[in-house]
């Protein structure tokens, strides 16, 4: 009876929201990797106790790290780009008008 050697993982991305940690996870298993995120950096209740501020990280098996961490680069300039473009129209709309905030 053989044992296969248990799958080791590695942080691959580190992001600040979780819509950004699942777009990377859906992106990296659509491309044929292992993939998942967990949250890390939670407030405590310990009054004593430092709290920081939510994060997730994004993890891959480690035998595959050196592509995914490629393409989750890549994946995380398009969020990048697509969060400045989220702004600008935004702020476009804003000014155009229509968006009214009166009733």
């Amino acid at each position: 009876m053989s044992q296969n050697a248990p799958k080791t993982f590695a942080v691959v991305a580190t992001v600040e929201d979780p819509l950004s940690a699942e777009r990377l996870v859906e992106m990296l298993t659509a491309s044929g990797f292992d993939a998942f995120e967990r949250a890390r950096g939670q407030a405590t209740s310990d009054a004593f106790g430092s709290i920081s501020q939510p994060y997730w990280e994004v993890l891959v098996q480690a035998d595959g790290y050196e592509k995914a961490a490629a393409a989750a680069k890549a994946e995380m300039e398009a969020i990048a780009a697509d969060a400045d473009e989220n702004i600008k129209a935004a702020e476009e709309e804003a000014l155009s008008g229509e968006t009214k905030l009166d009733p």
